[in-house]
């Protein structure tokens, strides 16, 4: 895998403004990561022939990020240029997906082609980011997806893949909270005295294209002291994960919730877990998906009870069993 963000980090001074690094591992196109010198942001840009069609790009632009194009000699670059440093984890996700995807793209014309389809998408994950910080009940959500992050990093199995799948903000909507391979596991967090999980909308517990999905329920109770806030995992979990280039990978992530390490003094309310569900979300499990809804309705939410679905409650570990 290129790691961009090792590339940015090991640039040196060259007496330009702007320090350019060529991506060697994509050698069939001219793609370079970028910092100016000055102000420290990144960049990312693809040089491509004068001649290659590019469409407005105004429809492209999203917070903390600017594209634009630039014409040198017989070519034109296409910049994506990083304009809030505090981004600069999600920025490296964001150029890390162009680079996966235009790997395997022979001319220049498909390559663009490529890369603004990868805008595209993350134009829509930036737009949803809350950059005023978290409500409660993103909050208690996040915590929820951390607790059984932890839960994958501490297992020998799952340990070395936990963070790559973790995929509930960074994938298109119909992407689950986690996904090992053909294995959904969708996560719900309650402080509610009567626990019930809520459902926001009928692609959630929706298991197309996939061959088996969970579901897991943090039963919890709100607590002064000695409990778990969303700071206390977060920090938990950086120091559960083995790696550098993971933890960056998680920041990233971090941010692709709306969470800001500069906004922590707010992420201080502290939960007691009370018990632990797990369900196996079967054909005949209680829910609601898009096939069953009639012609113009979506966005169904919807709650369900514990006690109606107690047959289908498994052994939390057997998730990892199915992994």
């Amino acid at each position: 895998m290129i790691n961009i963000k090792s590339i940015w980090e090991n640039q040196k001074p060259t007496g330009d403004i702007i320090i350019k690094t060529r991506i060697d591992e994509i050698k069939h196109l001219n793609c370079f990561a970028a910092t100016n010198h000055i102000t420290g942001q990144h960049l990312y840009i693809m040089s491509i022939s004068k001649y290659v069609a590019i469409p407005e790009l105004k429809n492209y632009k999203f917070k903390g990020v600017e594209i634009f194009t630039a014409e040198i000699g017989n070519n034109i670059e296409l910049n994506i240029y990083l304009l809030d440093n505090e981004l600069k984890d999600i920025f490296s996700l964001f150029i890390q997906n162009i680079l996966e995807d235009i790997q395997l793209c022979i001319t220049e014309n498909e390559a663009l082609t490529t890369t603004l389809n990868v805008v595209s998408k993350w134009k829509k994950l930036f737009d949803k980011i809350n950059f005023n910080g978290l409500t409660l009940e993103q909050q208690k959500g996040l915590i929820g997806e951390l607790l059984f992050l932890n839960y994958l990093l501490n297992n020998k199995r799952t340990s070395t893949n936990a963070v790559n799948a973790w995929t509930g903000a960074e994938q298109e909507f119909q992407a689950k909270d986690f996904t090992l391979g053909s294995i959904g596991i969708e996560i719900k967090f309650t402080s509610s005295k009567q626990p019930r999980i809520k459902v926001s909308n009928e692609r959630q517990l929706d298991a197309e294209n996939l061959n088996v999905l969970f579901l897991v329920l943090y039963s919890t109770e709100a607590v002064k002291d000695n409990g778990i806030s969303l700071n206390s995992i977060i920090e938990q979990t950086r120091q559960n994960i083995s790696t550098e280039d993971e933890r960056n990978i998680f920041n990233g992530k971090l941010q692709l919730n709306g969470y800001f390490d500069d906004d922590n003094e707010h992420y201080g309310k502290m939960y007691s877990i009370k018990k632990t569900f797990a369900f196996a979300v079967t054909a005949d499990f209680p829910k609601i998906v898009k096939n069953q809804l009639p012609l113009g309705i979506y966005d169904a939410s919807y709650s369900i009870e514990i006690s109606a679905i107690e047959n289908f409650i498994i052994e939390l570990e057997e998730i990892l069993s199915n992994i």
